[in-house]
């Protein structure tokens, strides 16, 4: 590592993940880390941007570049395997966009070679910074529906009738593609995260939409015994509903709208540096008419019906988590056993709806 401590990455790719996802926290967090390389085969778009990066034409480039500490996957899912083993193997860290791989055998490959040369191998599961997950995160740790939650329903839909040009490799008929793999990670990730794991699926994945080539809807039941969570995606979902329900012992959270990050990290706005007040900082902060709805009984026995503050989402949280794993030695958020998990899931998930039957959610880490 640099002396000067801070993590010299590279990206490989410059498309929607890499160009609002990735790039933008990392030069705006320049006291952590130092964004030197983007890989770009045919164009040049990172250096308008940032014109002080340096454009590389392959990964093998990228990855034989001593100076790299850290390598950043946003390929399509096919190719994260590969390019994250030939990362790990060139000895640098690796953040790999979700889903972690395709199959779980080689998440637990890439967990094992990462072990084995002491480098932290992370997946991206940026959602568990949204304004809206780490709101009901907050209502389920101070127990504001009561001891138990009973039913979680999350959904992540969006009304798109027709094949979208610019993610055309997520709805081409090849492995890795399709709304489970997409939108279905983050489902899962942030369910898994808030509950731990699930004893049984039952899942019903289809294809809805004429024009599609692969999965672009998904109904996935997870039974937890006491509790039981459903995660629903639709491409054809024109009246939006909740995004997140909650039912509990003794009241109930619904809440509206879409973290807003996404769509002002789209227009090129730059994320400010991040600290530990982010709930005071208005990056991230969600118009108050999105804030939920707790109807709930309090300890003193009164009966609530009113609007929750949503707490800001920002997705430059992980960066400094990461920091902190990799220079000062913490324990990740985000484990890369958490993306195996997410990976088995998909894979139940899919066994589940073509023999149409439920099974025990087994062989999780």
């Amino acid at each position: 590592m640099s002396s000067s401590r801070k993590i010299r990455v590279g990206i490989v790719g410059f498309g929607l993940s890499g160009r609002v996802f990735h790039a933008p926290f990392l030069h705006t967090m320049s006291n952590m880390y130092e964004l030197r390389s983007i890989v770009e085969r045919h164009t040049n778009e990172a250096i308008k941007i940032y014109p002080y990066i340096k454009t590389v034409r392959s990964t093998t480039e990228l990855f034989d570049d001593p100076e790299i500490d850290l390598v950043i996957i946003t390929t399509s899912n096919d190719l994260h395997y590969s390019l994250s083993k030939q990362a790990l193997e060139k000895g640098k860290h690796v953040v790999i966009e979700k889903p972690m791989t395709i199959k779980s055998s080689e998440a637990l490959e890439l967990i094992q070679i990462a072990k084995n040369k002491k480098l932290i191998i992370c997946p991206y599961q940026n959602r568990r910074y949204d304004s809206g997950y780490r709101t009901i995160k907050e209502i389920i740790n101070k127990k504001l529906l009561g001891n138990e939650i009973l039913d979680c329903e999350i959904h992540f839909d969006r009304y798109r009738p027709e094949l979208k040009g610019d993610n055309a490799w997520r709805e081409r008929n090849e492995l890795g593609a399709g709304i489970f793999y997409d939108l279905g990670s983050h489902l899962i990730d942030q369910t898994l995260s808030l509950f731990g794991h699930p004893q049984t699926i039952t899942a019903d994945i289809r294809i809805q939409r004429p024009v599609a080539y692969v999965n672009d809807y998904f109904d996935v039941r997870l039974d937890y015994g006491h509790l039981r969570v459903t995660l629903k995606s639709s491409m054809l979902i024109r009246e939006m509903g909740p995004r997140y329900v909650l039912h509990g012992s003794k009241g109930s959270f619904i809440k509206y709208g879409d973290d807003i990050q996404e769509n002002v990290l789209r227009t090129g706005v730059m994320p400010p540096i991040i600290d530990n007040k982010i709930e005071e900082n208005s990056w991230g902060k969600e118009p108050i008419e999105d804030n939920g709805l707790l109807h709930t009984e309090t300890n003193d026995g009164r009966i609530i019906k009113e609007k929750y503050q949503t707490l800001s989402g920002n997705y430059g949280l992980f960066y400094k988590q990461l920091y902190d794993a990799i220079i000062n030695g913490k324990e990740l958020e985000i484990r890369p056993e958490d993306g195996y998990n997410v990976i088995r899931i998909i894979e139940l998930g899919f066994q589940s709806s073509q023999e149409k039957r439920t099974l025990q959610c087994d062989q999780l880490l």
